[in-house]
């Protein structure tokens, strides 16, 4: 249980951390919390014909569906863009240009939704532009706030996190009381507000390094981070178009907060308590959280309210470890990111769209087979269990997927803990095969082992023999030399100091 749960000290440690998030660098949450709001109001409006636009096969889908295959394609065309040309653009001044294409987005958007009428020429006009311009200026928008989060790291990602969902689900609630006047408004001055905190974050670091980090190295790409984000939109894109093939919102305004504020207390309950690694957490956690949600849904059709909840708790939860999870490939593996926020940001509207197609898909047999859409649930809530199961394998896990924990602030806190907890992962070692190997590694004698783990001198030389063998060295010093050499590729050079409050 020890390993389980965290120390009085580790606790007050992350309380205080959590703390000084809040009073010190709260504009990144808020920059988070007003590009959220910014995309969910630019995706929402009247249904559209797409008929009218000449596409057969959906006559009539939800506002935000072109808008994701426009966001879709963009990431996809960054990350290729990025990967042959290593190009970016690291004058800040872009930040405004950026600004510039969002209002416009949102004020195309806000004619539209006033012209609301499908099979006028002028109203499909300003649809395709503005969804084209949302696309772009929101996967563009994620390389910025990205870089941030990849220079302040897992820990304080999760935290800004938690501060801009706190605050963006409270200001969506109070919203949806609101005129649609006011609504306009928002939408207005969500793009300007997000990007100006950025700014003021990005003012405070040293720009060549955050803009370019990352640039020169060998691209791995993640493919596990992918597939997981993928996996996401999917079944994002299932629950949507349900909602909108049922006419109406399966999840109500206070639903939705509620299900925030639960996803926030839980993560925030975890990280302080409990001793989670990003595999526990994704897959062991937020996957299963989602698959109830549909379950429940699908077993309780008359009571939407309780499954709606568990899936915007499940969705939260994942949508926040995910980010934690970017910026600890960024900031401690060395990744660009441009290349981290593209290609899982690819795969998540690649998924929600898939998931939309497929439940538009299952929809259609309701004809010949009524219980068809609504067992849907059922599949998705299946197919989400084998997912999950067959993602937390221990394949693949030297990048970070059951080794760092995001409450423990990344590699750059505990780097000699993390890096030999990287080795053991990969290497398949033995709990105790890793506590041996950690003190190995600190130079210490085996009777000193024997004394500290409270074990005999034949244990330990078993432990030792086992350990050697796993990692291919001969010798406590080649271990200590593989440990060494094995931090500085995990951990990339920091400045001295960091920080920008």
């Amino acid at each position: 249980m020890g390993e389980l749960f965290n120390r009085s000290a580790d606790r007050q440690r992350l309380r205080e951390s959590f703390m000084r998030a809040v009073r010190g660098r709260f504009m990144i949450g808020f920059s988070f919390c007003f590009y959220w709001i910014w995309t969910i109001l630019c995706c929402t409006g009247p249904d559209v014909d797409v008929g009218v636009l000449g596409i057969v096969g959906l006559p009539i889908v939800p506002a935000w569906f072109l808008p994701l295959i426009c966001m879709a394609l963009a990431s996809a065309v960054i990350a290729v863009h990025f990967k042959m040309t290593r190009m970016v653009i690291d004058n800040p001044v872009w930040l405004v240009v950026l600004t510039a294409v969002m209002v416009m987005a949102a004020l195309l958007h806000i004619a539209w939704v006033i012209e609301a009428d499908g099979t006028n020429f002028v109203s499909c006009t300003l649809y395709l532009l503005s969804s084209f311009l949302v696309g772009v200026s929101t996967a563009l928008f994620r390389v910025e706030i990205d870089r941030v989060f990849g220079w302040v790291g897992t820990q304080q990602t999760l935290y800004q996190g938690i501060i801009g969902t706190l605050l963006g689900a409270t200001l969506l609630l109070l919203l949806s009381f609101a005129s649609e006047w006011f609504v306009y408004a928002m939408q207005l001055v969500a793009a300007p507000c997000a990007v100006l905190f950025l700014w003021r974050v990005i003012g405070g670091l040293p720009k060549r390094r955050l803009y370019h980090a990352g640039c020169d190295v060998k691209l791995h790409f993640p493919l596990k981070f992918v597939a997981t984000s993928f996996v996401q939109g999917a079944a994002l894109g299932a629950m949507y178009f349900a909602s909108f093939a049922a006419g109406s919102d399966a999840i109500s305004a206070l639903g939705s907060f509620i299900g925030r504020v639960i996803a926030v207390l839980v993560l925030f309950v975890s990280i302080v308590f409990v001793r989670l690694d990003f595999n526990r957490l994704i897959y062991k956690g937020a996957f299963p959280l989602v698959a109830y949600g549909f379950f429940a849904i699908a077993s309780f059709p008359l009571m939407p309210m309780f499954g709606g909840i568990v899936l915007i708790v499940g969705f939260c939860l994942l949508d926040l470890v995910l980010w934690s999870l970017g910026a600890c490939l960024m900031k401690n593996m060395g990744l660009p990111a441009p290349w981290i926020a593209s290609c899982p940001g690819a795969a998540l509207f690649f998924g929600v769209l898939l998931g939309s197609v497929c439940m538009h898909a299952l929809g259609s047999l309701r004809v010949d087979l009524p219980i068809a859409f609504d067992a849907s649930g059922y599949f998705v809530a299946c197919a989400l269990l084998a997912t999950a199961l067959f993602l937390s394998s221990s394949s693949n896990m030297k990048y970070g997927w059951g080794t760092i924990r995001p409450g423990d602030g990344g590699l750059s806190e505990h780097g000699f803990e993390s890096t030999v907890r990287f080795l053991a992962a990969e290497h398949e070692l033995t709990n105790r095969e890793t506590e041996v190997c950690q003190l190995l590694a600190l130079g210490k004698t085996r009777r000193f082992i024997c004394d500290d783990l409270t074990v005999s001198r034949d244990t330990v030389k078993t432990h030792v023999r086992s350990i050697y063998r796993k990692l291919s060295v001969h010798s406590q010093q080649e271990l200590i030399d593989l440990v060494g050499r094995e931090r500085e590729k995990l951990i990339p050079d920091q400045p001295e100091d960091d920080s920008f409050v």
